[in-house]
């Protein structure tokens, strides 16, 4: 190779005799030209490389070289150059040098950075800056890319470009589609839906004058633009085109200037027009959290002051008929000039924007007007809101981000959302548990995140109603009787009979005769209740003479030797027990 030590334009080989050495030694400054000795340069490339490799090796060695002389670069792709020569850079000079910063500024100066309507420069710089991870370049080429989005294809550079990239880019763009169709939609009826009654709480009177300011505004536009919205060149598309957006924001701009409260803030605390009427900050701060906008530094408008006789609304009904000429003309005039005096008018720039000119003029018509009950103020207010809210619609359409350098000479939309950027951070942000985490110990259950839904439903359903019914008393059988016998107790055939006394566990015997006492205890009180009335029973207590309780007062009455077959077929009868608690056994037995 060829190389010679002179920063011209273009490179000449000349063949020049050596200067002697006693001009070098006297010091005598030499000619430049006359100094143009060739210097024969060789470096060769590894030994271990083949032969494509050794090839890319010495065109990386060229474009060094290039980089010294400031030169253009040379390869199959640019950004697989750049990324080439920020190696070899980094090889060749010591480690004190800052090659990223003298290398961005080669770019700078190469004018490989100026991405406008250039998807090779902007693919190339992006693989670049992901490669070494510098963030502003990288976010500089991907709002262009976002932009640009559907002439990539045809660059070399896109199929080098990684999927994440890729993916990113996609995202972005479609993003900003929706945003623009939602901006242009809102911008077409002045936000009409934004700023319903769903949204806005306002009166019906400030309602009906904001009505007559989007009159107004769609009076202008009409004028400018012969109808409004603009016609598109796409059909059902409610994009508008990128110069107008970029005019009404410069329009609205001037016009926010012109009312802006210099020394408000976006504070509740430093609200100084909290008077009762309209709050404006707390229905722009729904708007701006409701569309994820950064609300403005100021957010106020400059509110008229009238004299107090004056600053009530303006009179209707019988009040207007009894008012004098003087007194309507004196109130029109004052609400006027206090309208006027809230304003930034010594700005000059602010009062050459048309909008704004046609703006004094509405306000001063409608000032001397009796059309509408509501006052300068609140009137100020319910203008300012609407005026607020297309600047933070159009800024969030028309405004790039920080990083992007060039936002002029181009057609393609700027505004792209950046969130979730840039690719090396998002593997960052998701964490792979270590495969060599030890398992977790009773002793580290305070430290364990336990995921569970939002809302335990199980706990929510209510518990099955559990009532606790009285346990029913146990039979008591007598000590004598066998367990046996008392299985094979028999329960009485349910026969029709006058009145029969029966003692039930449980239950208060009710009897008729006066010769019984309650407090002497009996067979049948021992037993709980007996209905073991079998044959061989009564007639072993018939023939022993001993008392029968299984009858009434007429059955004791009788003679003891009395046939037993008659006594068996008395009827017997539950009406005189009386109860005292319910006993599920005994009501089965009673209704049997």
């Amino acid at each position: 190779m060829g190389w010679y030590p002179e920063n011209d334009n273009k490179l000449e080989r000349l063949e020049k005799e050596p200067p002697s050495p006693s001009s070098i030694d006297s010091g005598v400054a030499l000619d430049p030209p006359a100094y143009r000795a060739r210097c024969e340069l060789y470096i060769p490339a590894p030994f271990h490389l083949s032969r494509e490799e050794a090839f890319q090796y010495h065109l990386t060695t060229r474009n060094f070289f290039a980089w010294i002389f400031e030169k253009p670069l040379v390869g199959e792709r640019l950004g697989e150059a750049l990324i080439t020569l920020l190696e070899r850079m980094n090889e060749f000079r010591s480690n004190a040098v800052m090659n990223q910063d003298d290398l961005l500024a080669y770019i700078d100066g190469q004018e490989y950075s100026d991405f406008r309507e250039c998807p090779d420069h902007a693919l190339a710089v992006l693989q670049f800056a992901e490669k070494f991870e510098l963030r502003e370049l990288w976010t500089d080429a991907f709002v262009h890319c976002a932009g640009m989005n559907n002439d990539l294809t045809s660059s070399a550079e896109f199929n080098f470009t990684s999927r994440t990239s890729k993916a990113l880019i996609t995202r972005a763009h479609l993003e900003m589609e929706l945003r623009l169709e939602h901006a242009g939609k809102a911008l077409s009826t002045f936000l009409e839906d934004d700023l319903s009654g769903s949204y806005l709480g306002l009166g019906q009177d400030a309602r009906v004058h904001l009505e007559r300011f989007r009159s107004f505004l769609h009076s202008f536009y009409v004028q400018k633009y012969g109808y409004w919205p603009p016609p598109q060149p796409k059909r059902n598309c409610k994009i508008l085109p990128k110069s107008t957006y970029q005019a009404m924001y410069l329009e609205i701009r001037n016009l926010y200037e012109y009312l802006v409260d210099p020394d408000s803030s976006d504070s509740f605390e430093n609200d100084r027009q909290v008077d009762g009427g309209i709050c404006v900050l707390q229905n722009i701060k729904a708007f701006d959290t409701r569309h994820k906008y950064t609300t403005l530094p100021h957010t106020l408008p400059l509110l008229p002051s009238l004299p107090h006789e004056l600053a009530g609304p303006k009179a209707h009904g019988f009040a207007k008929l009894f008012a004098s000429k003087q007194a309507k003309l004196d109130r029109r005039v004052a609400s006027s000039a206090a309208l006027f005096r809230a304003t930034n008018a010594g700005d000059m720039t602010v009062l050459d924007c048309g909008l704004v000119r046609e703006y004094i003029k509405f306000e001063k018509s409608w000032s001397m007007r009796e059309e509408e009950r509501i006052t300068c103020a609140d009137a100020r207010k319910v203008r300012w809101i609407l005026i607020y809210t297309m600047l933070q619609t159009l800024v969030s359409v028309t405004r790039a981000p920080k990083e992007v350098r060039d936002i002029e000479g181009v057609s393609y939309p700027l505004c792209c959302q950046t969130a979730g950027t840039p690719p090396w951070t998002i593997g960052s942000r998701i964490q792979p548990p270590s495969s060599t985490q030890r398992p977790s110990t009773p002793s580290d259950s305070n430290r364990v995140i336990e995921i569970k839904p939002d809302r335990d439903w199980s706990a929510l359903k209510p518990h099955p109603l559990i009532l606790k019914a009285r346990p029913a008393p146990a039979l008591s059988l007598p000590h004598k009787i066998s367990i046996s016998h008392a299985l094979s107790v028999k329960s009485p055939q349910p026969q029709k009979a006058g009145m029969c006394e029966i003692l039930l566990h449980g239950y208060e015997l009710s009897s008729s005769s006066p010769d019984s006492n309650p407090s002497t205890p009996t067979s049948s009180e021992e037993s709980g209740w007996d209905t073991s009335s079998d044959e061989d029973a009564m007639e072993h207590a018939s023939v022993t003479g001993s008392a029968s309780f299984y009858g009434d007062d007429d059955v004791m009455a009788r003679p003891y030797d009395q046939d037993m077959k008659n006594l068996m077929a008395r009827k017997y009868s539950v009406s005189s027990v009386k109860l005292d608690s319910f006993n599920p056994e005994v009501e089965r037995y009673i209704k049997s």
